[in-house]
C-alpha cells in the first residue's frame, strides 16, 4: 500500500520488550473463524473526514491488538500494535502515517482521510492465541453534477427519442426522472446496462416532459439540469361549441368556438359558404335569416402541416313566440257536467300542450283533446279535475305559456262526520267538545241542533254537561251555500251514573288497605287477650274477687282505642251477650281486661266510648290500656 512513514521513536527497553512479546506469540490459528467483528463508523467514509474501526464481541484477557493496512496480518504493513498487558500503549509500525490512533478497546481511528486510504484493514488480537479479522474501507468523493444530452428534444409522435447521462467519476448508481418522478425500464422505455442511456420507442404524447438523470454514491447524490422532450402530434378530432344543430331567435348573439388537441397549438379557420374567418372563435352579432346555414372549422398543425376539419354545424334562425290565451278565462261547473277550454296560439306555434297545476295532462278517459291539441274537453267533470289550467306553445327556439285559468267544481256536502263519535257517556260537571266535518266545494256551512232546538253554527260545539236533561241526540247539518244541498250526522249523548274507573280503583285500594289493617289489629288483640273469661255485669258494676277467683279489681282505663264493629266479637261467648241494650261493662278474658260496649237493636243513636269515639246500634269490644306491666 506504500504507507511506510516511521512512527515515533521507541525507547530501547520498550523495543526489546515488544520484540520479545512478538517472538513469544504463537503463530495465528489457521482456519478458525474470528470470535469478534469489526464495525465501521461512519459506514460511508468521506474524503477529508474521519473513520473509526471498533471491535465488537471482543473476548476478555486480550494482551495486544495489531492493526495492518493489508488483507492479512503482515509485519511489512503493520500500522501499530496496542499493548494492553503490559500497558505499553501504542507502538507504531512501518505503515503508520501519523493519522492513526489506537485505544484500550483495540479500536483504530484514521483522521483526514485520503483517497489512497481505500484498502483492506486487518487486526490481529492476542488472547493469548492470535485471532484476526478484516474489513474493507472505501473513501468516497462528493459527486459533481451530471449532464444529459441532448438538452432539448422535439420529436414527432411514434418516432424514437434517446437521452444520455454523462456521469462524474465515483458514480455508483444512475437513475432517470421525468417531471420529478423516477422512471423504470419497461414497455416502450428501455435503459442501457449501466443506466446511462434512456430510449423511448415509439414515443407517445404522454412521454412529453422534463427529463433528468440522478447520480449517487455512498456519500452524495447529484442531479442534472432538466432536458425538455416535446412530442409533436395532432390535430385530433376538431370540436365545435356550441354543438349543432342550433335553433336561435332572430336578433340574438352567437359565439362559435373551435378546439382540437395538438402540439404545438394548431391554427384555426372558420368557413361559411364562400366566407372564411381566421381564429378559434367567430362571433355572429344580431342573427338574421342570412346567417342560417352550415359552418365548418379547420385545425392545422404548424410543425407537421397536418390538418383536420370539424363536422358541419347547422344554424337555423327563428322568431320568438308571443303569449297564448285560454278561453274562457275562469270556469265554475257542477260535478258531472262538462268543461271545454280553448287555446288561442300565436303564429309560428309548432306544438301545444296543456297543464293542470303545472303538470302536463294527456288525453285519456274523461279527458279528450282536438287534433291540433288546441281544445281540451273533460266529460263528465269530477271534483279531482279542479285546478289551474294552462296551455303552453313551443317552436324550435322558444316556449311561452298562457295565464292560469281556474276551473272550480261544485259538489257536496259528502261524508258528514262528528268527532268524537257516539254514543258518548258523560258525568255531570264534565265538558265536551264536538267537531263536525264534511267534503264540499265551496266549504259548507254548519249548524248544530238537539231535537227541534237550534244550538249553534260553525263546525265546533262546546257543551258543559251540568244537567241530565242535556242528554240526547246532537245533530250537525252541513249545507253547500251555492248548490243548496245539505247532509247531516248525529251523535248520542248519555249520562254516566256509575263510578268512574278512578273511583272504582280507589275503592278497591281502600278495601285492600282496610283488610290489611284489620288483620294486623286482630293479631295484636289476640296476643294481648288470655284464654280464660268471666261474666261481667253490663250495668257498669265491677265483678267481685270471689267471682273471679282473684282479689284485684279491674284497673281504671287510661283510654280506649277502637276500630270497626266486630273487632272483638269473637272474644265473648254467647252467654254473656245481652239481648237488650245498649250497655257496657268490664270483662276479663284470657287474663286481659276488656271494656265491652254493646249496642242493641233499640238503640238508634251513637253510643259514647270511654276515651272518645262512638258506636251505633252494634257491639264492639275494645281493650283497655294498662297503667303498668304489673297490672292486668
Amino acid at each position: 500500500m506504500g504507507h511506510r512513514t516511521p512512527g515515533p521513536q521507541r525507547s530501547p527497553w520498550s523495543a526489546v520488550l515488544a520484540a520479545a512479546l512478538l517472538l513469544s506469540c504463537p503463530p495465528p490459528a489457521r482456519g478458525q473463524a474470528p470470535r469478534f467483528t469489526i464495525r465501521q463508523d461512519p459506514e460511508a467514509a468521506r474524503l477529508g473526514g474521519d473513520v473509526t474501526f471498533a471491535l465488537e464481541l471482543l473476548p476478555s484477557g486480550v494482551v495486544s491488538c495489531a492493526w495492518h493496512r493489508a488483507p492479512t496480518a503482515s509485519l511489512d504493513f503493520e500500522i501499530f500494535t496496542y499493548f494492553k498487558q503490559p500497558e505499553l500503549g501504542q507502538q507504531n509500525g512501518p505503515a503508520y502515517t501519523e493519522r492513526e490512533t489506537g485505544a484500550d478497546d483495540c479500536s483504530m481511528r484514521i483522521s483526514r482521510l485520503r483517497l489512497n486510504d481505500t484498502s483492506a484493514y486487518t487486526v490481529a488480537v492476542r488472547h493469548p492465541t492470535i485471532t484476526t479479522a478484516s474489513i474493507n474501507l472505501t473513501v468516497y468523493v462528493p459527486l459533481t453534477q451530471p449532464v444529459v444530452t441532448p438538452d432539448n428534444v422535439t420529436v414527432t409522435e411514434n418516432d424514437t427519442v434517446t437521452l444520455t447521462c454523462r456521469s462524474p467519476p465515483g458514480t455508483e448508481m444512475v437513475a432517470w426522472l421525468r417531471d420529478g418522478a423516477v422512471v423504470s425500464a419497461g414497455g416502450r422505455l428501455s435503459l442501457s446496462p449501466d443506466n446511462r442511456t434512456l430510449t423511448v420507442q415509439p414515443v407517445q404524447r404522454g412521454d412529453t416532459g422534463a427529463y433528468a438523470c440522478q447520480v449517487s454514491n455512498a456519500i452524495s447524490t447529484n442531479r442534472s439540469d432538466n432536458a425538455t422532450v416535446t412530442v409533436v402530434y395532432g390535430p385530433d378530432a376538431v370540436t365545435v361549441t356550441p354543438p349543432g344543430p342550433l335553433d336561435l331567435p332572430a336578433g340574438s348573439l352567437l359565439t362559435l368556438t373551435c378546439t382540437a388537441a395538438a402540439v404545438p397549438a394548431p391554427l384555426f379557420t372558420w368557413f361559411f359558404g364562400e366566407t372564411w374567418h381566421p381564429g378559434a372563435s367567430w362571433v355572429l352579432d344580431r342573427l338574421s335569416v342570412a346567417h342560417a346555414g352550415g359552418y365548418v372549422c379547420q385545425a392545422l398543425n404548424p410543425h407537421s402541416g397536418h390538418g383536420r376539419n370539424s363536422s358541419r354545424l347547422e344554424l337555423r334562425v327563428w322568431e320568438l313566440l308571443t303569449q297564448p290565451a285560454v278561453t274562457p278565462d275562469n270556469v265554475t261547473v257542477t260535478e258531472n257536467d262538462t268543461v271545454t277550454l280553448t287555446c288561442r296560439s300565436p303564429p309560428g306555434t309548432e306544438t301545444v300542450a296543456w297543464l293542470r297545476d303545472g303538470a302536463v295532462v294527456s288525453a285519456g278517459g274523461r279527458l279528450s283533446l282536438s287534433l291540433d291539441n288546441r281544445t281540451l274537453t273533460v266529460r263528465p267533470v269530477q271534483r279531482g279535475d279542479a285546478g289551474a289550467y294552462t296551455c303552453q306553445v313551443s317552436n324550435a327556439i322558444s316556449t311561452n305559456r298562457s295565464d292560469d285559468v281556474n276551473v272550480t267544481i261544485l259538489y257536496g256536502p259528502d261524508s258528514v262526520t262528528v268527532t268524537p263519535p257516539g254514543p258518548l257517556r258523560l258525568r255531570l260537571g264534565s265538558r265536551l267538545d264536538l267537531r263536525c266535518a264534511a267534503a264540499a266545494a265551496p266549504p259548507p256551512l254548519f249548524a248544530w241542533a238537539r231535537g227541534n232546538a237550534s244550538l249553534a253554527t260553525g263546525s265546533h260545539l262546546r257543551l258543559d254537561f251540568g244537567d241530565p236533561s242535556q242528554a240526547g241526540k246532537y245533530r250537525c247539518r252541513a249545507t253547500n251555500p251555492i248548490l243548496g244541498r245539505a247532509a247531516e250526522a248525529a251523535v248520542l249523548l248519555l249520562q254516566d251514573e256509575g263510578l268512574s274507573t278512578g273511583a272504582i280503583a280507589g275503592i278497591v285500594l281502600g278495601m285492600l288497605l282496610g283488610l290489611g289493617l284489620l288483620g294486623a289489629a286482630g293479631y295484636l288483640l289476640w296476643r294481648r287477650v288470655g284464654r280464660s273469661s268471666a261474666p261481667i255485669s253490663l250495668n257498669g258494676a265491677k265483678p267481685s274477687a270471689s267471682s273471679r277467683g282473684e282479689s284485684s279489681a279491674p284497673p281504671p282505663c287510661l283510654g280506649v282505642s277502637w276500630g270497626p264493629p266486630g273487632l272483638g266479637g269473637g272474644l265473648i261467648s254467647p252467654p254473656f251477650l245481652p239481648h237488650r241494650g245498649p250497655g257496657c261493662g268490664w270483662h276479663r278474658q284470657h287474663s286481659k281486661w276488656l271494656w265491652v260496649v254493646v249496642g242493641g237493636p233499640g238503640h238508634l243513636g251513637p253510643l259514647p266510648v270511654p276515651g272518645g269515639g262512638a258506636v251505633g246500634p252494634r257491639r264492639m269490644v275494645v281493650p283497655c290500656r294498662r297503667r303498668s306491666s304489673t297490672q292486668p
